[in-house]
């Protein structure tokens, strides 16, 4: 997926246009209700400004391990009063602790910023499309860098 990406329509934070680069790549463990997975994760360079950016797929929450759609799901379980934990796994990708962690998250900061944009859990490629267009920001991410939601050309 990322190899098919035309590195030149890509807009680095610093406003230049077609100015990224690949400069290396790191391995993320990334946790889900089906297990873990390793993924393989590209940065690239600006030649303007040299900073590096990661290039995540838009399933994956930066500065997290745990992925968006379980994440989405427990805090669904949680507006409803539905079972929270029924993301858990028996091999212990996804705890009770995780569970709880997830839900103090949404409850301190992203609850609030839901509600003040009328944004719904409900459909999530709308949900990420709405956080990013709002906050810059993907759900549930934890810390306050900017990113930019790049969506691939047909």
């Amino acid at each position: 997926m990322v190899y098919s990406l035309q590195l030149h329509q890509l807009k680095c934070t610093c406003g230049h246009s077609a100015c990224l680069s690949v400069h290396g790549y790191y391995y993320r463990t990334v946790r889900t209700s089906k297990g873990s997975f390793r993924l393989r994760i590209c940065r690239v360079i600006c030649s303007e400004c040299g900073r590096t950016h990661a290039i995540l797929p838009a399933s994956i929450v930066p500065y997290d391990q745990i992925d968006l759609e379980d994440q989405r799901i427990i805090v669904v379980a949680y507006e409803t009063g539905a079972d929270r934990n029924q993301v858990c796994t028996p091999e212990g990708a996804i705890d009770e602790n995780d569970v709880k962690a997830v839900i103090l998250r949404y409850r301190r900061r992203w609850r609030q910023m839901l509600l003040s944009e009328a944004i719904r859990l409900s459909d999530r490629l709308r949900l990420v499309r709405e956080c990013f267009a709002h906050y810059s920001m993907q759900f549930m991410q934890i810390h306050r860098t900017p990113n930019s939601l790049f969506t691939a050309t047909t």
